[in-house]
């Protein structure tokens, strides 16, 4: 008796249920890479671009979003972190002064979304999605940038203490300078008052008319002596003949 080999019941489609999972994982995968690059585009030439943004300002944002990210992928489960108000001062005054800044968690994923009149950032993709994926690699991005911005941001604080000082350093010897000037002045404009005073007294002094003592003694008879007939000593006046 011959025996007959028998085909697997369902192999046929296990197979084609195996080939189309793994065409949709394809998908899926081309699809994530297609976000990171995106991302990734718009991170270096518009985040990182040095020529338009503040090293220090970049490494505030790259911060930000590092952890408004990481709260997703690393607690994919808790709802506080997919929804953070858009006027939230701390995401605003990160992302705002850096070109592309507010874009950045656009593509990755994040959108906007009015509830109750008030404006938000959300992200309501499932952990394992392709937008939660492209969330991971957008992570990892920022994460890796942040290593040399952070490089950079180190530089440009030094740069701003050091001018800092220099313009600390130049406003007292401004202030010194204009403070000895002021005493220059005052000490010359006191010496001329006092040169002012000396002449008007002495102008004074030339001016006045002699004291009557000065113009009496200077009528006063050559010699000095006493006029005749006048008694000198201390006897009589005259001599008594004899009787």
């Amino acid at each position: 008796m011959t025996d007959h080999l028998q085909k697997p019941v369902g192999s046929g489609a296990g197979d084609h249920s195996a080939a189309v999972s793994a065409a949709i994982a394809h998908e899926q995968q081309k699809q994530v890479q297609e976000g990171r690059r995106k991302f990734y585009s718009h991170l270096e030439d518009h985040v990182l671009d040095y020529l338009h943004n503040n090293p220090i300002h970049i490494e505030a944002c790259l911060n930000t979003c590092i952890k408004l990210f990481g709260n997703v992928v690393h607690n994919p489960q808790e709802e506080k972190y997919r929804k953070v108000k858009a006027a939230n001062a701390a995401l605003r005054n990160a992302l705002a002064p850096v070109k592309g800044g507010e874009d950045l968690p656009l593509h990755a994923g994040w959108t906007h979304r009015v509830v109750e009149m008030e404006k938000y950032w959300v992200f309501d993709a499932e952990a394992g999605s392709v937008r939660f994926r492209v969330l991971q690699e957008a992570l990892h991005l920022c994460e890796k940038a942040l290593q040399t911005v952070h490089e950079k941001a180190e530089k440009k604080r030094l740069e701003r203490e050091e001018k800092l000082q220099r313009d600390t350093a130049e406003k007292e010897r401004v202030r010194l300078a204009i403070e000895a000037d002021k005493e220059e002045r005052r000490m010359r404009e006191e010496m001329a008052a006092a040169a002012r005073t000396a002449a008007a007294a002495a102008a004074a002094a030339a001016a006045a008319p002699a004291s009557p003592t000065t113009s009496s003694a200077s009528r006063k008879p050559p010699g000095g002596g006493t006029p005749k007939g006048t008694p000198s000593g201390g006897g009589a006046g005259h001599r008594v003949g004899k009787p």
